[in-house]
């Protein structure tokens, strides 16, 4: 695998944290008036950055396809596990590094992992005003690991539809075509 597909796939993760910056920013202070309007920021939040983790897998998917087919390229069934390992890397290290500061390892870093995955913001909101490890449940930590593991699924579902051309839309819309 190259090591330029990863570096992508960082570069798409630090994309959709650079959208949700600006978009968390500008949801604050409706966000503290209402708690509709905190819950749609979560979504949407996690929705920008799994939806930049989308446009990565299905670039890749569609290369590797298009090489497979055109170019008698050998096919890499390993490939959507190893995109969904490596490409939100730096989210499964700063939930770890979480989880070794709410166990008193290191130190308390909370106020930086929000920073870093501005994504959740709004869903740690919903909870407590606070910042502080102390105040994250162990139930809030593993909430912020599916929030995590929300990129890891969006990427193999979608390299596989895509690699395998499956149109969900059609089959949703006019249902299962014969060929």
């Amino acid at each position: 695998m190259k090591v330029s597909r990863i570096i992508k796939g960082w570069l798409w993760w630090l994309a959709g944290e650079f959208i949700c910056l600006l978009f968390t920013l500008c949801m604050i202070m409706p966000m503290q008036r209402s708690l509709l309007l905190m819950m749609f920021t979560g979504v949407s939040s996690v929705l920008i950055v799994n939806g930049l983790y989308f446009n990565f897998a299905h670039n890749c998917a569609a290369e590797d396809r298009n090489a497979v087919k055109f170019h008698k390229a050998p096919y890499d069934r390993a490939m959507p596990v190893k995109l969904a390992l490596l490409a939100p890397l730096p989210q499964y290290l700063m939930w770890i590094a979480l989880l070794l500061s709410k166990a008193g390892v290191i130190r308390d870093i909370f106020n930086i992992y929000i920073l870093a995955n501005i994504q959740c913001l709004a869903w740690v909101d919903q909870f407590t005003r606070e910042r502080t490890i102390d105040v994250l449940s162990w139930g809030g930590l593993f909430g912020l690991l599916l929030l995590v593991l929300a990129a890891p699924i969006t990427i193999i579902v979608t390299y596989e539809l895509v690699y395998r051309e499956i149109d969900i839309a059609a089959i949703l819309m006019y249902g299962k075509k014969d060929k």
